[in-house]
């Protein structure tokens, strides 16, 4: 959810809670004031018929149908004004209705007259009903007004967040250079801008210290093995006894290991650090043809047979070097990891890359196997880096790589397209 659609749907739910504790009030309020309104009014109506009374001789002439007046005892003690309500009938509705009844005693020409009068009360249903329906129209203003508003409003003030998150996108190691942000007025926003600026200035520092030290590692480490390589060719074709030999052709095996390894770690750290640029159109066929004609001999020797489904001319974008390093870590996965006799079958469309072979039933989860120095035979001559260089290659290229283990197949699938 976007942050506007959220901060939208927080300031209605709160205006909501506002305008029914805002109605329950206002409700309450116009209540009160019209009963306290109503009382006055018919307070002063009856003074204005007293002081009429005082300069008439018969009284009994104002008496209509809202006035009531009665002669009282003279030593009877004044009534005070009293407020409450009554049933009357009501000549413009033509029914009985609950109406506010006034009244009180006066001192008039020496006589004690009691009056009093009604009219028509506002009911809470009425107040009720006024109340809902302006708060109703109140809210709907806001809502539209807000409809209306909010995306403009938005743009202007989160076009900095914005902005910082399209820099953040295009940032790479590449180009070496730390994140530098737009000034903004938005306290907010620079306070992000300067803790983006330091961590990213502070990322470089630490990819270059790394990267200088894993060139150097890779560069040093290949000398020494290459030396303890050759001496040990040398070892294998002098004079030497069987057990001599055996040791020796398993430390020149070791070495060869040892310089794969670090062949995979050094193209795995490129892969990851994205320093492969510069994608072309790729023909998938064509590598894949050339790749299966490199292990043609390598294939017969584990008595593979090998089963093309290949579309012609199938064209991919992709880096040339990244595309060579898929096809050949898959073709050499499916060839180690396979059975004497097996097989393998590839398929190849615009849209999938599929690698099938015959292999041993895995002993831990498939899914296990794309991360690093994962295996199924700890024995083996695999190094358990093929599957993550794929994992890595098909992620910077928007591929979907799926390892499946089916009624007794490896199925490694690739999908092209997404």
């Amino acid at each position: 959810m976007k942050l506007i659609n959220q901060f939208t749907i927080w300031y209605l739910g709160i205006s909501v809670i506002v305008f029914l504790i805002g109605g329950i009030l206002i409700f309450y309020k116009l209540e009160s004031e019209i009963d306290f309104e109503q009382g006055r009014e018919l307070e002063r109506q009856l003074d204005r018929y007293a002081r009429k009374m005082e300069s008439m001789d018969d009284p009994s002439i104002l008496s209509k149908d809202r006035l009531e007046i009665r002669e009282l005892p003279l030593n009877q003690a004044l009534v005070p004004f009293q407020l409450g309500d009554t049933l009357a009938w009501h000549e413009p509705l033509e029914q009985v209705e609950r109406q506010v009844k006034a009244g009180r005693s006066y001192l008039i020409n020496g006589k004690h007259y009691y009056m009093s009068t009604y009219n028509i009360m506002i009911e809470s249903d009425d107040i009720t009903e006024t109340v809902v329906q302006t708060m109703v129209a109140i809210f709907l203003l806001l809502l539209i007004f807000i409809a209306v508003t909010s995306r403009l409003v938005s743009k202007k003030i989160l076009q900095p967040f914005h902005s910082s998150l399209t820099k953040i996108k295009e940032f790479t190691f590449k180009e070496n250079q730390p994140l530098v942000f737009e000034p903004s007025r938005i306290e907010e926003f620079e306070k992000l801008h300067e803790f983006l600026n330091r961590m990213s200035a502070r990322m470089l520092g630490d990819y270059k210290i790394v990267k200088e030290f894993s060139e150097n590692l890779s560069h040093e480490i290949q000398t020494p093995i290459a030396v303890i390589s050759g001496k040990l060719e040398l070892l294998l074709n002098s004079p030497i006894t069987d057990q001599q030999a055996k040791w020796i052709a398993a430390s020149h095996q070791s070495t060869q290991k040892m310089s794969k390894v670090v062949h995979s770690l050094a193209t795995l750290a490129k892969l990851e650090n994205q320093e492969f640029e510069g994608n072309q159109q790729v023909n998938l066929s064509a590598l894949l043809n050339k790749s299966i004609a490199d292990y043609e001999e390598l294939v017969a020797i584990k008595q593979i047979s090998l089963h093309q489904l290949i579309e012609p001319d199938i064209k991919i974008e992709m880096h040339p070097n990244m595309a060579e390093m898929l096809v050949d870590n898959l073709l050499s996965n499916a060839i180690k990891h396979n059975e004497k006799p097996g097989y393998i079958t590839i398929e190849a469309t615009p849209s999938v890359l599929k690698f099938r072979n015959k292999g041993e039933k895995p002993k831990r989860d498939v899914s296990e196997y794309l991360d690093r120095f994962k295996k199924g035979n700890p024995n083996s001559e695999s190094i358990g880096l093929g599957l993550s260089i794929v994992q890595q290659i098909c992620r910077i290229h928007g591929f979907t790589l799926e390892y499946q283990f089916i009624e007794e197949e490896h199925q490694v699938t690739i999908q092209l397209q997404n």
